[in-house]
């Protein structure tokens, strides 16, 4: 009878974990084995999972309000939304959460899916959709965090609404997400300087004792070009110069840096190794954009040059010159930055016509 007893209780287990597994899908697929995790707001992207493309080490704040909140440039602190749903499908439970805010430039969603119970390993499909435009992540396994980001148009401004949606699909019924964003500005810490000659306005930073424009030269000089020559270029990078356009190309009562004046600078932030990427603005550059943390406020966009491409570099002369080599051209100590690099260097370039790079000015 005992025997007997025992033989129904086992039956009965068995039959139950068999109506669990009806109920569920694609459990016994073979899968990769999940990925905890690492940093809460990290990104370990599986093969059908989009690598991540925005800061990796954001420090989210899940408070703000869009008319008093700011972005502090170059701290990685934003203001987000978030939220979490669960459903049941026989003994299976699945977990569903998202993030979702701005950057500077960019608005972002995360999507978390999660088998919190029961034996299932199915992958999940994961729709998001932010303003119309939309991105589908196809098996998606428990653990894994599907990343989505679109550029925000030039000219945003502050509680302009964005809109989004989320939707995953398998292990039982969909869950899906709508929403609203509104978004959070960026601080505006900058004074600013007006040049008196075409009124165009620059920000301007403090940086140890030297007062510099926190934007490269756009003024209209003669020897002065727009990258590719497209306006909208100088609008975001500046104009390039030749050397010699460069040395008078400042307003009154600033001047074009000597190669001391860069060091100075350099060495105030910590020296040519590290210097770089507290000079660099954290987007705008080609990724990976590394070491970038524009702490110091200089706020360094690749200009590129007169024979070398936007987005990975940018140059800046000095008024230095070294001894003359030839009777039409010098050598002259550049600053230069790069997307690969937090580093800091000063190459020496010729002072041809045709060689162009960006020009920042330094007050007198």
């Amino acid at each position: 009878m005992e025997t007997q007893k025992r033989f129904s209780i086992l039956n009965y287990l068995v039959g139950l974990f068999a109506f669990g597994l009806l109920f569920s899908c694609e459990q016994l697929a073979p899968v990769e084995e999940p990925v905890a995790l690492l940093e809460e707001f990290q990104d370990l992207s599986g093969l059908a999972i989009e690598p991540e493309d925005n800061p990796m080490n954001a420090r989210l704040i899940y408070t703000s309000d869009c008319e008093t909140d700011c972005i502090e440039p170059g701290s990685g602190n934003y203001f987000a939304m978030k939220d979490s749903k669960s459903q049941s499908s026989g003994i299976n439970t699945k977990k569903v959460s998202y993030k979702a805010y701005n950057t500077e430039d960019k608005f972002v969603v995360k999507v978390k899916y999660e088998v919190t119970s029961g034996p299932s390993q199915a992958k999940a499909s994961i729709a998001i959709q932010i303003n119309g435009k939309k991105k589908e992540f196809k098996a998606v396994p428990s653990g894994y965090t599907a990343t989505f980001s679109i550029p925000l148009d030039k000219g945003w401004e502050k509680c302009d609404q964005v809109t989004f949606s989320i939707t995953q699909k398998g292990l039982g019924t969909p869950i899906s997400f709508s929403e609203d964003y509104n978004l959070i500005p960026v601080c505006n810490n900058y004074e600013t300087f007006t040049d008196p000659r075409d009124g165009q306005v620059y920000k301007i930073v403090k940086i140890g004792d030297q007062t510099w424009f926190a934007e490269n030269l756009n003024y209209d000089a003669e020897g002065s070009w727009c990258y590719d020559n497209d306006p909208e270029n100088c609008e975001i990078y500046g104009r390039l110069y030749t050397w010699e356009a460069g040395l008078t190309a400042c307003p009154e009562g600033w001047h074009l840096p000597s190669e001391d004046e860069w060091g100075k600078l350099v060495d105030f932030l910590g020296g040519y190794e590290i210097a770089g990427g507290k000079m660099k603005s954290i987007s705008g550059w080609e990724e990976p954009n590394i070491g970038a943390t524009n702490e110091s406020g200089f706020s360094a966009l690749p200009g590129g040059g007169r024979n070398v491409l936007l987005g990975g570099g940018g140059f800046w002369w000095s008024s230095t010159r070294s001894p003359v080599l030839d009777a039409d051209w010098y050598e002259v100590p550049t600053l230069s930055l790069y997307s690969g690099a937090e580093s800091a260097f000063i190459i020496f370039e010729e002072s041809h016509d045709f060689t162009m790079f960006s020009c920042r000015c330094i007050k007198d």
